[in-house]
């Protein structure tokens, strides 16, 4: 465990508070609030597992998502966490005060418009799912999830050439190791359908974030549902339709990140020879 002494504030959740560390700007401390039931085991689970990855996978990891670096030993008896800090294009400057750019502004458009901005094309769409999935493959393929895949739980940089980073990190899971933090959902982008657990719901989330960037989808799956109609506009080749029709039944069996690596990857090449010859 590290001790260390830390600097400003930087921002409050509803786990604990996010800390500068002016000794390394490029990383934050995140300290849980007492009270908060945090296993050490599983956060340990979290560090240990990153290290253990492949240089190749460890990259992706480090530039898509704000994993934990290290456990931190708290005075008083609590714990924290050091992360690295999302580069500066993750950040927008609103009325003079600075959000993070989550992915609510890539396809609500109201929201996004309300800060000044446009939601993502359908071509910076599929480049931000193509960095979701490899990123999705990467944890699933050496036996880690991310559970609560949502628009608060992913940055963006922007249209041209979008990149993604995960945060909220820390209620990640290696399988078969304590889960660190409570398992959260968000609204809108809960699985409606119980016994979803894991990589099946990893799964699930893929397909719904899909739904909702491509195609601008801000309504809920209800348990109700049998089937998504994949709407006509904006066209989508009949492979990833297909994807996303099956991501989203009600099915023990659904696309795997991998799966959908190179059926999107196939849709942002004809986007951008489509951009090109218009």
């Amino acid at each position: 465990m590290t001790r260390l002494d830390v600097g400003p504030l930087l921002g409050s959740g509803g786990q604990g508070d996010v800390y500068e560390l002016p000794s390394d700007p490029g990383r934050l401390f995140k300290r849980y609030r007492s009270g908060v039931r945090v296993d050490e085991t599983g956060l340990s689970a979290l560090v240990e597992w990153r290290l253990e990855l492949s240089p190749r996978d460890r990259a992706v990891v480090d530039k898509h998502t704000a994993w934990p670096l290290e456990v931190v030993d708290c005075p008083g008896g609590t714990l924290g966490i050091l992360m690295n800090r999302a580069p500066r294009d993750f950040w927008h400057t609103v009325e003079g005060g600075v959000l993070p750019r989550d992915l609510s502004w890539a396809f609500m458009s109201e929201a996004a418009r309300f800060v000044g901005l446009e939601p993502a094309t359908p071509r910076a769409a599929v480049a931000i799912m193509v960095q979701l999935a490899t990123a999705f493959d990467v944890l699933h393929r050496n036996g880690a999830t991310y559970g609560d895949l949502s628009a608060s739980n992913v940055l963006w940089t922007g249209d041209g050439c979008p990149s993604v980073l995960l945060i909220d990190c820390d209620a990640a899971e290696v399988n078969g190791r304590p889960r660190a933090l409570r398992e959260a959902q968000t609204p809108l982008w809960s699985c409606p359908w119980p016994g979803v657990e894991g990589r099946e719901r990893d799964e699930f989330k893929l397909a719904m974030a899909f739904l909702r960037l491509f195609f601008r989808y801000e309504g809920p799956i209800m348990d109700s549902t049998s089937s998504i109609e994949v709407p006509s506009h904006p066209p989508v080749t009949g492979e990833a339709a297909d994807l996303l029709t099956a991501g989203l039944r009600q099915v023990s069996v659904r696309p795997a990140a991998a799966d959908w690596l190179p059926v999107l990857r196939e849709l942002h090449g004809g986007l951008r020879a489509r951009r090109v010859a218009s």
